[in-house]
């Protein structure tokens, strides 16, 4: 890949990289929060099972569940997405270029999980509108700051001054 950028966001590729970096770590702790949320409390568990005999609710655990695993993963995923955008802020004053692979390669992981997220909740959620569309402004979005990430990369490789 020889593609990569001078600046960002109006300003120097260095500051656009935090600027991404710090954005995009706000955006992977909403999923992370939204997805423990789902994981634990809506996915796996049928809230009420009435017994034929005495009509008594009980909660009933289904650890089964296909929708428990994604959740989890996605989860997984979306945590270790928001530890390398630590790394890349870090990476602005640091200077290292393994702080910026380590988030350029869970940003493609992640970029794959959510394209087949996307199509997970396409055939076994449903048509759901506003969470199909956020799935892919999230994706698009992806693309951008690990395009981003990837011309920080390259910046800190060469030879030019980065201050």
């Amino acid at each position: 890949m020889g593609w990569t950028i001078g600046k960002c966001c109006c300003c120097e590729l260095k500051w656009g990289a935090l600027i991404v970096a710090i954005v995009d770590m706000i955006l992977a702790a909403a999923v992370v929060l939204e997805t423990k949320y789902l994981a634990y409390y809506q996915s796996w568990i049928n809230f009420v099972k009435f017994e034929e005999h005495d009509h008594i609710g009980t909660l009933e655990i289904d650890y089964d569940a296909p929708s428990y695993y994604v959740w989890m993963v996605t989860l997984v995923i979306h945590f270790a997405h928001l530890v390398a955008c630590v790394l890349v802020i870090v990476s602005v004053w640091v200077q290292i270029k393994k702080f910026v692979l380590a988030y350029l390669t869970i940003g493609m992981v992640r970029i794959t999980y959510d394209l087949i997220f996307f199509i997970y909740v396409c055939v076994e959620v449903g048509a759901m509108a506003v969470t199909l569309l956020l799935i892919f402004a999230g994706f698009g979005v992806a693309i951008f700051f690990w395009f981003v990430a990837y011309s920080w990369f390259k910046m800190i490789g060469s030879s030019t001054r980065v201050d």
